[in-house]
């Protein structure tokens, strides 16, 4: 109780009311440029200004070109969480080789989905609709039903996802890279025949990896043949996806930069240790335990003092084991403004005087109500002193 008395005292603790992390001030102004249209015509093009956040964005080339191939990603992507990283991924280990001072940002525009489709299919013969010779998939190896063929032989390559990186020169943009996302399943999904049950095969995660760089060397020979791209500079990165239902998303494994080259060797392959953690979790209390503690730490306080407070889910980003992005969702029952307002001024102060985390890791906390409504956000970020607040 001595504690609660304390507290009482610091629920005036002022808002340090602001734009929220993502400020669109501009860095530089809106660039006029001459890029080329879909029926090979020049037109006239602008690039976006950059904007302020603590990631590296890329300027977007505008009016924005959606892929041609678009529309493939959801259907062959487990959830929106996997589509978030496998493209935001993609564009944070881009800028290892195409540097977002020089580079812009164009979805991609030479890998059509008829073709995308075709190398997604199993490796064998044309016209089952399952195999073809320029499927990267596994080949049906045994078995003498459709089940024992499916688990005996499970498709590791789930999608290919492009993104184009255009240069500037001379008021001209060409396109002067490309990054492509082999998007590798972790377990496969298959119903059997005439709408039967529906089966799973957990995959062994080395044996995905050996198999997704060995289909990494095959794309880029189909790539090398493919019009716009003989040249090109091209990053491949490799991306597991997350078992069905998980409430985080896969992470990117390893990616090799071959420039113009046609091949990937062994030693072109940098690894990446990342991965998302969701708290709370079993996971997250066995592999990141201290940060898990803390986090248990921050939800005991809010508990203590909100009857109405129903919850609280986190997901942390890691790489190399230390964790680099913090975001928080906490679901309240508000009956007035003046109690989501001291709920707010409550969190501010746990922000401010007894926030465990490392205040250099960027951290977003966002307040709904039950019906999942946004009524505030909360940032803290690197080199602040009091967070930033938004209130709806």
């Amino acid at each position: 109780m001595k504690y609660k008395k304390m507290m009482a005292v610091t629920l005036t603790s002022t808002l340090f009311l602001g734009a929220c992390s993502f400020d669109l001030s501009q860095k530089s102004d809106t660039t006029e440029v001459i890029t080329e249209s879909e029926q090979g015509k020049e037109v006239q093009a602008v690039v976006s200004p950059a904007i302020d956040t603590t990631d590296s964005y890329y300027r977007t080339v505008l009016p924005f070109r959606p892929s041609v191939a678009r529309g493939m990603t959801q259907k062959r992507v487990s959830s929106r969480l996997e589509l978030d990283e496998i493209e935001t991924g993609l564009m944070r280990h881009s800028t290892q080789f195409f540097d977002p001072e020089k580079y812009y940002y164009q979805e991609g525009q030479l890998l059509e989905a008829d073709q995308i489709a075709q190398w997604l299919l199993r490796k064998g013969k044309a016209g089952d609709g399952v195999s073809d010779p320029n499927g990267l998939n596994p080949a049906y190896t045994t078995g003498k039903t459709y089940k024992e063929k499916n688990q005996k032989s499970p498709l590791i390559l789930s999608h290919i996802l492009e993104q184009d990186y255009m240069l500037e020169e001379d008021k001209k943009l060409e396109l002067g890279g490309t990054s492509i996302a082999l998007v590798l399943n972790s377990e496969y999904v298959f119903q059997d025949e005439n709408y039967g049950p529906t089966y799973t095969v957990k995959l062994d995660e080395k044996k995905v990896v050996a198999q997704g760089k060995q289909m990494a060397n095959e794309l880029v020979k189909k790539m090398r043949k493919t019009e716009g791209m003989k040249t090109t500079p091209i990053h491949v990165a490799l991306y597991l996806q997350e078992n069905e239902g998980s409430p985080v998303s896969g992470h990117y494994l390893s990616s090799a930069f071959i420039g113009r080259g046609n091949q990937i060797s062994a030693n072109d392959w940098k690894n990446y240790d990342e991965k998302y953690y969701y708290y709370p979790s079993s996971a997250a209390t066995n592999d990141v335990r201290d940060d898990a503690a803390k986090f248990d730490l921050f939800k005991d306080r809010l508990e203590d003092y909100f009857p109405n407070y129903t919850g609280m889910m986190g997901e942390g980003f890691y790489q190399e084991g230390e964790l680099k992005k913090l975001e928080i969702k906490i679901p309240v029952q508000f009956y007035g403004k003046a109690e989501l307002v001291a709920f707010i001024q409550y969190v501010t102060y746990l922000l401010e005087n007894r926030w465990e985390y490392n205040r250099n890791v960027p951290t977003t906390i966002t307040v709904t109500n039950l019906n999942g409504d946004t009524e505030a956000m909360l940032f803290v970020e690197p080199d602040t002193k009091k967070p930033i607040v938004k209130i709806r």
